[in-house]
């Protein structure tokens, strides 16, 4: 039976699946050598460790292949999509996803439905929505039930399509999807969608509220990534709603997450929005701070 996925944070692409998976279950007999890397690799992942994590997942993912144990394959080259999202290489994990889909194919296996979800958000951080669409719905279509996390994750990542699209009824159909679920991460993702829905109507002061509930619960996830992203929604319904202080502010904590975070292209992003409001409402100490963070990014660049 295929178990539950690693945390998806950032992503999926999305934040996050439920837990990280129980121990690896390979068929017996036990291989020692890729349950002990199997396990290191994990340890590395809930660590943060992401580029460790890498490393020993390819090795784990060699010895899987040498054991010719299409199990572990199937996992082991899930998990090493998963983290090649969290180094923020959308083009490397949705590589390794095929990749794994493939290998299951060839030998007469259905790929499981977080497989096509990692694939689905890998091609959404890649710009390449219509075929990332396609994939959400494949998970979709495989989850077990109808109300599965990785169903509810795939529906959150079609309502972020639609909310990209300005398109208020395909957001609709996501949160609805969603549901009233109490798991926190889902709960983010609802508010989230509603905060976009509220933006595209035209209500930013009803959407900066629904933003900042859905940061808190990211944050309280581990979900860094995600909770920078909404941050940053926030400073757009706070800059629309016409309060340029609290929006110079929102979009500077959004930066500075992103950057600790090694997501630059964001963080430069939204570091420039917060200086570009701070010169305006006169908060010089934003100001100075978000141009030193862009300084600072614009020389690791040069090096």
């Amino acid at each position: 039976m295929r178990r539950p996925p690693l945390a998806l944070a950032g992503l999926i692409l999305l934040a996050g699946c439920a837990a990280a998976a129980p121990s690896p279950e390979p068929a017996a007999p036990v291989d020692q050598e890729l349950m002990s890397g199997w396990q290191l690799a994990r340890y590395a992942f809930e660590e943060r460790q992401y580029d460790q994590a890498a490393q020993v997942y390819a090795r784990v993912l060699e010895r899987a292949y040498a054991r010719d144990d299409l199990g572990a394959i199937g996992d082991v080259g899930y998990e090493l999509a998963v983290v090649r999202l969290r180094q923020l290489d959308p083009a490397a994990a949705a590589a390794q996803a095929r990749q794994t889909r493939d290998e299951l194919r060839r030998r007469g296996d259905e790929p499981f439905a977080e497989l096509y979800l990692v694939e689905a958000v890998a091609l959404y951080e890649m710009g390449e929505e219509v075929d990332a669409g396609a994939r959400a719905d494949r998970a979709i279509a495989l989850a077990s039930r109808p109300r599965e996390p990785v169903a509810m994750r795939a529906w959150f990542l079609k309502g972020r399509i639609a909310a990209d699209h300005g398109d208020a009824g395909g957001i609709s159909q996501a949160i609805a999807a969603l549901g009233r679920s109490p798991n926190p991460e889902l709960a983010a993702d609802r508010l989230e969608l509603s905060g976009r829905l509220a933006l595209l109507e035209g209500r930013p002061e009803r959407a900066l509220p629904t933003f900042r509930d859905s940061a808190d619960l990211r944050r309280d996830a581990g979900d860094y990534l995600g909770m920078a992203r909404v941050l940053a929604l926030a400073g757009e319904a706070a800059e629309r709603a016409g309060l340029s202080t609290d929006a110079a502010d929102l979009y500077f904590r959004a930066g500075r997450s992103a950057e600790v975070e090694r997501d630059l292209g964001n963080a430069r992003r939204w570091l420039g929005a917060a200086a570009r409001l701070a010169t305006t409402t006169g908060q010089a100490a934003i100001l100075a701070e978000a141009n030193d963070r862009l300084e600072s990014l614009a020389e690791a660049e040069g090096r």
